[in-house]
């Protein structure tokens, strides 16, 4: 927002330079830009009248003027086609200096001499060009200081606001924040109402109360535009950065300045009454005031008459229904539109508008009368007119109420890290417009109308910390007994699962929780997607149900890139659908491929394959148990499911070569996943002494049915040898002849030891034989022969 020093001073005069004022309002979040004067350093430039301007006998475009200084009269020749007799000019002096160090010097025009510089707006820096001189007020008086009257020491500041400080975009409310900082009081024009002098009103029906809950409205009849807007309103809307167009039009921008409160005018004859607030019907178009031409949406809130649209609500007007230099009647338009109803128009339409930027941050619907009754007489001050009543639409339900908020001294205290004093609080509170109520804990605050951002407790401190000033705010060390946290030897912490397999050659990687919806469908037909409402791009719209999905992308990139051997980790959440609900995971995954080991003279190149993450598994998750299982995900004969401690914790095993084939994947691609909270598990080793006597080895041989597998054969031999058990490990797989087809020999080795004594063959016997007698009951094992 761009305003004028001076006119923010008129409300709220806290005796400081320009930059004290922006320092004070960057302090306290409003932050400033920059600042610079509204026009270049000159001197010698006073207010004149010309009391006669006669044509150049030789030179048809010059003019000879007699002008009063307030001294003397002097002559001067001027090229201006709208210098004429009577004119209040800025004339430059003899000896005047102009910017750009242009001194003004006697001189002699195609034979006439002249002794001065009549100036144009351009001339003295006020515009960037001009068509004629300067024209002054008839009340100007003569000979003061151009820079004087126009009141040219002065800054226009530019300040950045934030979103939520909507009630910031206006002179009101900046000196509302500087009369607060420095504890100054603030005033504001008086407005009285304007006695109405007929009883004309304009019909208006507001058919979206939600999106519009007051409209209010007045009919000014015989207004006269051949007026001009006075100098000292267009110099203000200039330093504000609004072009002057015409009175009416003027007045509602100025407003907008000074109040935040936007308005409009509708030329009354361009208007089918009754005037209606509804939203746009499909195929509806609307010549806008900068000249384009849109067809309006249906979620596009407008003002429209019986016949079409008159303008876009809260954005901009029509052209049609313009004010012109024609106009003698108008209908002005004071509303205050929902911010939800606004709130990306402008966007969708590619115009940024300064009333659209005031109505997507919330205008203060308490003012709407006030700012049309202010408006109605700055009209007929400067252009006369026929003023009839205010008529007001509102729907009381819809319009915005104000908070009430407990405020704590002790969580103000416990927020900041320090007290302030109740009389502090209540008068920063006070002068931001809130009303406060003394309670034992504190206060009791109703918000005003204007902040839209004040809802919880934690906004008012924010607002007593901002105004009280961060610089205030004491600097004290923290005190607090630090006392050391048990940590539980039975969990592992995920950094040394990190580094484990860091280890063991696997490199770390991060992706997005969300992926592409094709992707994760070729590796999870069956699962169903959670879709995003709101992707950042068409690829990454739906939430992972697997990390694997993220790996296998991995993979394939690098093989693109000639990078074969590959071993990557992840720790990331998936997320499932659960009935109406999402199931969060924590899981590690993992994924091998190419070589098993790095390329070098000592070892064959040999490519990794699915027990070497099974290794990787084990020693990851000692205990770890698996067994064969089905995963869309996984080749049908090489995927397995791992069990630890009797749950299920995850999968493992080589890539469905559908997907690889889809990917462009050479090669075996290796995969694991695991709950990370079961990873995190430990066992906690249990201390036994050494046995000092022999261990006695026995092996078996037992043909058993091909789908069994060794862990069933463990856990019979485990539970059959009892306390003398030491190891099991299978040392040969025998498939071919003297073997049934369906059958296959699984040769074990049983290791036993007493921790006490000798064993003798006869227990040892004894045993072996409850272990071919369990194998036999449980699995149908025969001893080979």
């Amino acid at each position: 927002m761009q305003l004028s020093k001076n006119w923010l001073l008129e409300w709220a005069n806290p005796q400081k330079s320009t930059a004290e004022i922006c320092d004070q309002l960057t302090d306290v979040g409003l932050e400033v830009d920059a600042f610079e004067p509204v026009a270049p350093e000159f001197t010698g430039i006073i207010v004149a009248h010309i009391l006669s301007a006669e044509p150049h006998p030789d030179a048809d475009k010059l003019k000879v003027c007699l002008v009063d200084d307030g001294q003397q009269k002097i002559q001067i020749v001027c090229g201006a086609k709208n210098a004429r007799e009577g004119l209040k000019v800025a004339l430059a002096t003899v000896g005047a200096v102009l910017p750009g160090n242009f001194k003004i010097k006697p001189a002699k025009l195609r034979g006439m001499e002249s002794f001065g510089m009549l100036c144009s707006e351009a001339e003295i820096g006020l515009a960037d060009s001009a068509e004629g001189i300067l024209e002054l007020p008839a009340d100007a008086p003569i000979g003061e200081n151009i820079r004087t009257y126009l009141q040219l020491d002065d800054d226009v500041i530019d300040i950045d606001l934030t979103p939520n400080r909507g009630d910031c975009l206006s002179i009101k409310g900046l000196a509302r924040e500087l009369g607060v900082i420095n504890q100054v009081n603030v005033t504001s024009p008086i407005v009285k109402p304007v006695e109405a002098c007929h009883q004309e009103t304009m019909v208006v029906t507001v058919k979206e109360p939600q999106a519009c809950p007051r409209y209010c409205s007045r009919v000014i009849k015989n207004i006269d535009l051949s007026k001009k807007t006075p100098l000292w309103m267009q110099e203000k809307l200039r330093r504000g950065g609004v072009r002057s167009i015409c009175p009416v039009v003027d007045v509602t921008n100025y407003l907008s300045l000074e109040f935040g409160q936007p308005m409009h005018a509708f030329d009354i004859n361009a208007v089918n009454t009754p005037l209606l607030v509804r939203f746009a019907q499909a195929g509806e178009t609307l010549a806008l005031l900068d000249g384009q031409q849109v067809e309006l949406d249906q979620k596009t809130l407008i003002i429209a008459d019986k016949e079409a649209p008159l303008a876009i609500a809260g954005v901009m007007g029509g052209a049609e229904s313009g004010v012109t230099a024609e106009t003698k009647n108008v209908v002005l338009e004071c509303a205050f539109f929902n911010p939800l109803a606004i709130m990306g128009t402008a966007r969708r339409y590619g115009v940024h508008t300064d009333s659209s930027q005031r109505f997507e941050r919330g205008v203060d619907p308490s003012i709407t009368i006030t700012a049309l009754e202010y408006a109605t007489q700055l009209i007929i001050d400067i252009c006369g007119g026929d003023v009839g009543p205010i008529h007001e639409v509102v729907s009381e339900n819809d319009l915005p109420t104000r908070n009430t908020i407990i405020l704590r001294r002790a969580q103000i205290s416990k927020l900041l890290g320090f007290a302030i004093s109740d009389d502090k609080v209540e008068d920063i509170l006070q002068r931001l417009g809130m009303e406060i109520n003394l309670q034992d804990a504190g206060w009791s605050v109703l918000t005003p109308l204007h902040r839209f951002d004040m809802c919880y407790e934690e906004d008012l401190i924010e607002e007593v910390a901002r105004i009280y000033g961060y610089e205030h705010i004491p600097s004290i060390v923290p005190t607090e007994q630090l006392t050391m946290l048990p940590a539980s030897e039975k969990k592992r912490n995920v950094h040394a699962i990190r580094d484990f397999l860091v280890e063991r050659g696997y490199h770390e990687t991060l992706s997005y929780s969300f992926l592409d919806p094709k992707l994760q469908s070729l590796m999870f037909p069956e699962v169903e997607g959670i879709a995003l409402q709101n992707p950042i791009a068409k690829n990454l719209s739906q939430m992972r149900t697997s990390l694997w999905t993220n790996l296998v992308a991995a993979v394939a990139h690098n093989q693109k890139h000639r990078q074969e051997r590959v071993r990557l980790f992840e720790i990331g959440r998936v997320f499932n659908k659960e009935s109406d609900t999402v199931r969060q995971e924590l899981k590690i995954a993992g994924v091998a491929s190419g070589n098993r080991l790095g390329e070098q003279w000592s070892a064959d190149s040999d490519k990794v394959d699915f027990y070497d993450v099974k290794a990787d598994i084990e020693a990851l998750l000692p205990g770890a148990q698996f067994a064969v299982a089905k995963n869309s995900a996984l080749h049908p004969g090489q995927s397995a499911s791992i069990s630890y401690q009797g749950e299920l914790v995850g999968f493992m095993g080589s890539l469905h070569p559908r997907v690889s084939q889809q990917l462009k994947i050479s090669g075996n691609v290796v995969l694991f996943e695991l709950d990370l909270s079961k990873v995190e598990q430990k066992i906690i080793p249990i201390y036994q002494s050494v046995s000092k006597y022999p261990q006695i080895r026995r092996d078996l041989a037992v043909v058993v049915d091909e789908v069994i597998t060794f862990g069933q054969v463990y856990d019979i031999v485990n539970n059959s040898a009892g306390e003398l058990l030491v190891n099991v490990d299978i040392f040969d797989i025998y498939r071919g002849e003297g073997i049934a087809a369906d059958k296959k020999s699984m040769a074990v080795k049983i290791t036993l030891q007493h921790s006490e004594r000798t064993l003798v063959d006869d227990e040892v016997t004894q045993l072996i034989d409850k272990v071919v007698v369990g194998l036999k009951t449980s699995l149908n094992a025969e001893l080979r022969e």
